[in-house]
C-alpha cells in the first residue's frame, strides 16, 4: 500500500496544475462542462502546456542566473509554484479569450475558422449585439434591457432591467420593477430593437 502512494502522490502533483486550470475556466466561463473523460483530456492538455512553459521558465531562469544574476535555487519547491502560477494564469487567460471572441475574430479574418467563442450562436448573438430585446411569451411580449441571458436557449433565466410590457400596437406599458426574471423555457423567440443603452 505504501507503495502505491508513493507513486500515485508524485502522479497526483503532476495533474494537479492542469486540473486546476481546467477547474478555472469552466468555473468562470458559460461553457458546459464535459463528461468526465473529456475533462481529463482538457486536464491532460493543460497539464502538458503548463509544464512545457515550466521548462522554458526554468532555463530562462536558470541561463539568467548563469550571468550573474541569481534570485534563488531551482529545487522541488520552486517548480510547483511556478506550476501553481502558470495553471493559474493559464485557467484565467483562457477564460478571456473565450469570453471576448478576440483570438477568434483574429482567425476568423485569418480565414482560419469561422467559429465564435462562445458556447453557442444564442449566447454570441446576445454577447455581441446589446441592445433592448423583446421576449415573445405567447400571447404577451416583454421589453426590456438584457443585463443576464442564460447559455442556451431552453435552460436558464432572463434578467431584464427597466421591463415594460408591449402592447398589440407596440406601445409600452412599464412594470412597477426595477428586473424581471423569466425561466427561458417560457421564451418563444427573442426580437433585438435597435434601440442600445
Amino acid at each position: 500500500m505504501d507503495e502505491l502512494v508513493k507513486e500515485v502522490i508524485p502522479l497526483l502533483q503532476y495533474l494537479i496544475p492542469g486540473f486546476l486550470t481546467a477547474w478555472i475556466f469552466y468555473s468562470l466561463t458559460a461553457f458546459k462542462r464535459p463528461d468526465t473523460f473529456g475533462q481529463i483530456v482538457q486536464a491532460l492538455i493543460f497539464t502538458f502546456v503548463i509544464h512545457g512553459t515550466v521548462l522554458i521558465v526554468k532555463a530562462g531562469l536558470l541561463w539568467v542566473g548563469s550571468k550573474g544574476y541569481i534570485v534563488g535555487q531551482w529545487d522541488v519547491k520552486t517548480e510547483a509554484s511556478w506550476s501553481f502560477v502558470i495553471s493559474v494564469v493559464l485557467g484565467l487567460l483562457s477564460c478571456f479569450w473565450a469570453t471576448n471572441d478576440k483570438l477568434h475574430a483574429v482567425l476568423r479574418n485569418k480565414k482560419i475558422t469561422k467559429q465564435t467563442s462562445y458556447p453557442s450562436e444564442w449566447f454570441s448573438t446576445f454577447a455581441k449585439h446589446k441592445r433592448f430585446v423583446v421576449l415573445h411569451l405567447g400571447e404577451y411580449r416583454l421589453y426590456g434591457w438584457p443585463s443576464e441571458w442564460p447559455s442556451t436557449p431552453d435552460q436558464g433565466q432572463f434578467v431584464i432591467e427597466q421591463p415594460s410590457w408591449l402592447d398589440d400596437d407596440g406601445n409600452e406599458i412599464p412594470l412597477d420593477a426595477d428586473f424581471f426574471v423569466i425561466d427561458a423555457s417560457k421564451v418563444h423567440w427573442v426580437e433585438f430593437s435597435t434601440k442600445t443603452w
